[in-house]
């Protein structure tokens, strides 16, 4: 590590230590806190168009905001959007619009998230220096510095008629930190802009594997990493050449210019290369922390719906500490991780004014909400955000549950979006108990899949789930597609007891699975980039409506399925 290197670490490690006391000084008061960032927010924003509409400057405490102000959607804010999209200021927040932040539009219609200089700070803050304070807390092992490996995309997706720039909530960000990129990660800001994934992992991975002395791995989703390491079993041997070589294979497309600039900053390995090829011929099991011996953590979220990705990423990494950092939407951060290999958040008093409906009230119109000091351990609720870019009263339609208190705040876990039920006659099969049955069948027939997702099948009279499965390659033998979907319905029945008296009742007929080939999913995702998801943060969602994204998995099922 040189000079340069090493006053960089001390001067960042002095940053993330007092951001986290700052957090955690927070978090001794939370609920006070909070409602001091709702005056700040209203007081701020008193004079734009939406803050004149409900008198932001006569409130003054949550019990006149939450009577004068209505709970919100998406759908209430598109007109305000569109305004300033058009250019117009001061509509939903005082500060200028810097960016729109587009959601993934896997449940629905793609979204245009205002974000601000401030807002935008915030999220920079909590990922550049609060989340490593809590970390260099919780695990020695991060408080050597070093560089690391980020995979994240900064592409802009456009502009709008005002010229405001377009893009991935994430990609506003990391644009943002470009100037300190060298000095943290191992890849060229220029790779971060790569629009194709499988070209900027093949990169990312090239400029990684040259840091002899990795200390981290980064990723918005635990899917980024395992995508990432399934690139390097297939070419793990043309990145090795490369290193010794010092230079990009030619079976790797880039525009001329750019792959000079990029092959300037490589340097010929023949030792390193050598010491690459034979941990490839080990196998890939566990084979980061053998590449990179001084790998002290991975951070990407693991929890939710991402958990089926767990068992395949601990393939790759062993026992390496997994540090699910942030808890965050486009619309605003959440939460930090206090713990490792533990995706529980603790709620960040600033980033928001938070809101929290209970889980039994979630389908009323105006139900009652609780803020973020008088939750019950064990409750679970939706998440509704006051937001410092102009969203007030705004449902998220996260579902969380409370499994903690850290200090005055409550601890978290991500169970479920809204949305993302299977129902057919009441009985309310969430992700989360989706997930459970899933996982459940899968260890109980000894099969690993690359993802899943479900549909909704009501062209019978009595309608039923489906499960489309993508088998891992190396499991092909699986062939007794009867006797795993009677796995999964027994599952099924004991993580939603309602979903099996529906089918004992004739309500609902028993669900189907259908394998499909393998690449599938990559071609789903696809689609999302297409409509303007990131590509480093596509999600494929648990529950398809659209029939175009139907229509990919059903020309692509396996004949004997």
């Amino acid at each position: 590590m040189g000079i340069m290197q090493r006053d960089v670490n001390w001067i960042y490690a002095l940053a993330a230590d007092a951001s986290y006391k700052k957090f955690r000084n927070d978090t001794l008061r939370a609920g006070e806190v909070n409602r001091e960032t709702l005056q700040e927010i209203l007081k701020g924003n008193s004079e734009t168009v939406y803050g004149h509409m409900y008198r932001f400057s006569e409130i003054h405490d949550t019990v006149k905001f939450k009577r004068e102000v209505p709970l919100t959607t998406y759908a209430d804010y598109e007109p305000y959007i569109d305004e300033i999209a058009a250019g117009k200021e001061k509509v939903l927040t005082a500060d200028p619009v810097m960016y729109f932040g587009l959601s993934s539009g896997t449940t629905g219609k793609q979204k245009r998230i205002p974000m601000t200089a401030h807002s935008r700070k915030s999220v920079n803050m909590a990922m550049m220096f609060i989340q490593h304070g809590l970390l260099r807390q919780a695990l020695k092992a991060a408080r050597k510095g070093g560089k690391g490996l980020l995979l994240m995309n900064m592409l802009q997706s456009g502009s709008t008629p005002g010229g405001i720039p377009t893009g991935a909530g994430t990609s506003g960000g990391a644009q943002s930190m470009r100037r300190v990129i060298p000095y943290f990660w191992t890849s060229p800001p220029e790779v971060l802009a790569f629009p194709e994934q499988d070209t900027a992992n093949y990169l990312h991975l090239l400029f990684a594997l040259t840091e002899q002395n990795l200390t981290f791995m980064m990723s918005p989703f635990s899917s980024g990493i395992v995508q990432l390491f399934g690139v390097l079993s297939q070419k793990g041997s043309q990145l090795a050449e490369d290193i010794t070589q010092g230079h990009i294979s030619k079976e790797l497309y880039l525009d001329p210019e750019i792959k000079v600039f990029l092959e300037q900053k490589l340097k010929a390995n023949p030792q390193r290369g050598s010491e690459i090829q034979k941990e490839l011929e080990r196998g890939m099991e566990g084979i980061a922390s053998r590449l990179w011996p001084e790998l002290s953590y991975v951070s990407c979220v693991c929890g939710g719906s991402f958990s089926i990705y767990e068992d395949k990423l601990k393939y790759f990494i062993g026992n390496t500490p997994i540090y699910s950092a942030i808890y965050s939407a486009t619309e605003t951060l959440i939460g930090l991780a206090p713990e490792v290999n533990q995706p529980t958040y603790v709620i960040a008093p600033r980033a928001a004014y938070f809101e929290f409906i209970p889980l039994e009230d979630s389908d009323l119109e105006e139900p009652s909400t609780f803020d973020l000091d008088q939750l019950q351990v064990g409750q679970s609720y939706e998440i509704v955000v006051t937001t410092w870019a102009g969203l007030y009263r705004y449902r998220l339609e996260d579902i969380i549950k409370v499994v903690g208190i850290y200090n005055t705040s409550p601890i978290v876990e991500f169970i479920c979006r809204k949305g993302q039920l299977l129902n057919l006659t009441g009985e309310k099969t969430s992700e989360a108990a989706v997930q459970q049955a899933l996982s459940m069948a899968l260890k109980a027939t000894n099969t690993a899949i690359e993802d899943y997702t479900t549909t909704l099948d009501l062209g019978t009279t009595t309608g039923h789930y489906n499960f489309y499965l993508e088998i891992l390659p190396d499991r092909r033998g699986f062939t007794e597609i009867s006797t795993f979907r009677n796995t999964l319905e027994s599952c099924l029945k004991q993580a939603n007891p309602r979903y099996g008296a529906g089918v004992e009742g004739n309500r609902i007929s028993p669900c189907e699975v259908k394998l499909v080939q393998h690449g599938t999913f990559q071609k789903v995702r696809q689609e999302l980039i297409k409509r303007g998801a990131s590509v480093t943060q596509v999600k494929i969602p648990r529950l398809i409506r659209d029939q175009y994204l139907i229509s990919i998995l059903e020309a692509h099922i396996e004949k004997h399925s």
